[in-house]
């Protein structure tokens, strides 16, 4: 049974601090895109049911989670693109080496990814050289 992971603008903060300052990927819940999916959704409620109340307070709270909502997209694109860049990484060394890589921190999606990407570098290799090379 998978545990309900709860996502907040605190954790993706923590996440991309760490994807940043190792060189490893971090580990991920599988259905951590979809758990970030539906965080977004939810914050986009708030920012719709706060722009309906009529109150100074009320459009600087909206104003307030609009801008909090451009960070944590931001954030949500430099994880990915942090994570991106690993795999592609990844994938080049693997195929390299002629050597398959450790999958236990990709997500189902990320280790397709990293499948095509390999299979591009080895087709690439292969088309130069009419064979493996080294």
């Amino acid at each position: 049974m998978e545990k309900d992971v709860i996502i907040t603008y605190e954790s993706l903060y923590e996440l991309l601090r760490r994807e940043k300052s190792r060189p490893e990927l971090q580990s991920l819940d599988n259905t951590f895109f979809k758990d970030v999916l539906k965080y977004l959704e939810e914050k986009k409620a708030i920012v719709e049911s706060q722009g309906k109340k009529d109150s100074i307070f009320g459009n600087l709270e909206v104003e307030k989670t609009k801008k909090q909502l451009e960070s944590i997209k931001k954030i949500i694109k430099e994880i990915y693109e942090k994570r991106e860049s690993k795999i592609m990484q990844s994938a080049l060394s693997s195929s390299r080496t002629d050597s398959s890589n450790n999958f236990d921190t990709m997500l189902p999606e990320e280790r397709i990814f990293y499948n095509e990407l390999t299979a591009v570098f080895n087709s690439f290799r292969d088309s130069i050289s009419g064979e493996r090379l080294p």
